[in-house]
């Protein structure tokens, strides 16, 4: 087995680079249901879309601020590609659709994105 390690992974969007602290990606699918009088008491479901959804997470870089380097906001699309390792990589257009900033009293500031793929992705 060749298991990897998540510190050789980063995520880039557009032509910058951004390290990060965590990425998520989950794939989704919508599944109609098709189930008729032909089904023989059987659900049946034929899925209708594909696509991905996730987080990408990250220190607050008070020289930067939250909107610099990468400048994204929510609403916004942007490419995308989150790397486990040199060898993979999720590749897709994304819907950036939201971008909380975390604020805690007793711990550092951080920021993410949560986005949804926009189109066909692909892991290679």
């Amino acid at each position: 087995m060749a298991y990897l390690c998540g510190n050789a992974g980063y995520v880039e969007v557009g032509i910058t680079r951004l390290d990060v602290t965590e990425w998520t990606a989950t794939e989704n699918a919508k599944w109609d249901e098709t189930t008729n009088t032909a089904s023989a008491g059987y659900k049946e479901s034929i899925r209708c879309l594909k696509w991905l959804s996730g987080t990408v997470s990250a220190d607050f870089d008070a020289a930067l601020g939250p909107f610099a380097a990468p400048d994204i906001e929510a609403g916004d699309q942007v490419a995308m590609v989150l790397h486990t390792d040199a060898s993979g990589a999720y590749t897709f257009t994304a819907n950036i659709m939201s971008k909380p900033i975390t604020n805690p009293a007793g711990g550092k500031i951080t920021w993410s994105m949560d986005f949804e793929s926009d189109g066909a992705y692909a892991y290679a």
